[in-house]
């Protein structure tokens, strides 16, 4: 009879052990879903938080290569200004070349008219010169002339 109560205690703690078990694998299973839900919804949350991460990042990689573009874009104007202003002082330079030059042709014509003149005057002093002894001559002659009709 021991052997028989022993064994029906026996099983009857084996009943409760299965049923013990078999509610916690219930209740478990019940959780289950509940705790994948709860799971979804975070890694939803997490999600959208990417997602609008993504969004303001790539907004910010816009921007920069906006700024970026707009860089090249003021670099490539000052290389057109730089050639320009360079373009154009060259021409300036050849203008000013050319100007000092007719400048230099210029003195060297009114050294050339100067030194011209200089003869000139000496030439003329002469001719004055002799011109006025060739009058001085011609009065002294008159002179000797009427002198000596007079007489």
């Amino acid at each position: 009879m021991l052997t028989y109560a022993y064994n029906h205690e026996t099983s009857n703690n084996h009943e409760e052990l299965s049923f013990a078990n078999q509610q916690l694998i219930l209740q478990a299973l019940s959780n289950m879903p509940l705790q994948l839900q709860q799971k979804e919804k975070t890694l939803q949350i997490e999600n959208t938080k990417l997602k609008n991460e993504n969004i303001e990042l790539q907004s910010q990689l816009n921007k920069l290569e906006n700024k970026h573009q707009e860089l090249i874009n003021e670099i490539q104007d000052l290389r057109q200004l730089v050639k320009r202003v360079y373009q154009e002082g060259e021409v300036q330079i050849q203008y000013q070349k050319q100007k000092n030059q007719q400048l230099e042709y210029k003195n060297e014509s009114l050294t050339k008219a100067l030194v011209n003149l200089q003869n000139n005057l000496e030439t003329f002093a002469q001719l004055k010169n002799l011109s006025d002894f060739f009058d001085g001559n011609e009065i002294q002659e008159k002179n000797l002339i009427e002198n000596a009709s007079i007489q």
